[in-house]
């Protein structure tokens, strides 16, 4: 079987590159609804030509989402969870998308239109060669996850709700290891208010919102702690409205990751309860940890082991910590997850980011065998 798919894949191989170049052509940035639902039913008709039954799951402020479903009802349910927006301004793909020998660049090509080509010829290997499980299998692909998953979250939860397999097709780490742990990712907001004066004829009088501001950057900022994997990052600062008054304004937005859920809880109540420091100051803090941590615990590491013995005669898997958030600590909590299974490259949200070419085909045989046997 693993000769047999390699095989149908290497030959497939202009072909998935032929969809990879109109998937990241289709420029899909997060904040842009109209955008990202031209990829999406894009993504709908090529689900559709590999004999999906396809689901729209329309929004309001964001792209739809849309899922593709084989063998609905039968078996026991395997869920490959994709997106389909990205960080990219529109306009980008003239300006990035080359290939160069063994590498693609483009807009989202890494993060994560390769994972749909990978998924979606994982299928088709398998239905060429007559071997597609008798199990149900889910492509569900969001719109909203670089921008925090708000409209997707709930209904992630209830595709990975009963599921046997959460197949997540985020990249892999750039040398090609899966991504066992994922950081807890918080977004906080820090509002100073003070009282506004002259700063010259009734500087005493004033409450400066900046000066107020700075006993807690610090304090914010000393809350990291790489050795528990917790980074607390004051990302954004505005304040002020002119060179010569006081202020009695000054807000910061906080980026928060945390390895492991304990941490994620203290940096929260750290944050939320800062309180002023200068007399006649006030503090307002707002927000929360918008995704969990996904562990490595020991669930994490027998999840990894089956899948390295799985894929064994196609790749030698490995497995490695990712600093940034994904969909999958959300999975993680309902049904075995691992993250990563998606395309080999570097760059991501970066000018440069590429995917490197051979790994499409050795992620799609490896995902196929995932889906034939797990």
């Amino acid at each position: 079987m693993e000769k047999d798919l390699l095989d149908y894949l290497r030959q497939a191989l202009p072909d998935m590159l032929t969809l990879l170049e109109q998937l990241v052509r289709l420029e899909s940035l997060s904040a842009d609804k109209a955008a990202v639902d031209r990829l999406g039913r894009f993504l709908a008709q090529a689900l559709r030509e590999a004999a999906a039954e396809v689901t729209f799951f329309p929004q309001t402020q964001t792209g739809d989402h849309v899922m593709g479903v084989w063998n609905r009802g039968a078996g026991s349910p395997i869920t490959m969870l994709l997106h389909h927006d990205t960080v990219h301004p529109l306009g980008s793909f003239a300006a990035r998308f080359r290939v160069e020998g063994e590498r693609m660049y483009g807009p989202g090509v890494l993060d994560m239109k390769a994972g749909h080509v990978i998924a979606l010829f994982a299928v088709r290997a398998l239905q060429a060669l007559n071997a597609l499980p008798r199990r149900e299998i889910r492509f569900l692909s969001t719109s909203d996850e670089e921008i925090g998953s708000h409209t997707s979250r709930q209904l992630i939860m209830e595709m990975a709700r009963g599921a046997s397999l959460v197949m997540v097709m985020e990249p892999a780490l750039p040398d090609g290891r899966l991504k066992s742990s994922r950081r807890a990712v918080g977004d906080f907001t820090v509002i100073a208010r003070g009282r506004a004066a002259h700063a010259g004829g009734n500087h005493e009088h004033g409450i400066n919102a900046i000066q107020e501001m700075a006993h807690h950057i610090l304090r914010i900022q000393a809350l990291t702690d790489y050795a528990r994997g917790v980074a607390t990052t004051v990302s954004e600062i505005r304040g002020g409205t002119a060179r010569n008054v006081v202020p009695d304004y000054c807000e910061i937005h906080v980026d928060a990751r945390a390895t492991h859920a304990e941490d994620a809880e203290r940096v929260a109540q750290a944050l939320l309860g800062l309180q002023p420091v200068l007399p006649g100051a006030s503090l307002e803090v707002r927000g929360r940890f918008e995704r969990p941590a996904m562990e490595c615990n020991a669930e994490r590491l027998r999840i990894f082991e089956r899948l390295k013995a799985i894929a064994a005669p196609i790749v030698a898997l490995q497995h490695g910590p990712s600093g940034a958030g994904s969909d999958a600590a959300f999975a993680a909590a309902l049904a075995p997850t691992m993250d990563g299974l998606g395309a080999v490259g570097d760059g991501l949200h970066t000018a440069d980011e590429h995917i490197l070419i051979p790994s499409l085909v050795e992620r799609a045989a490896m995902n196929a065998l995932f889906l034939l046997r797990w």
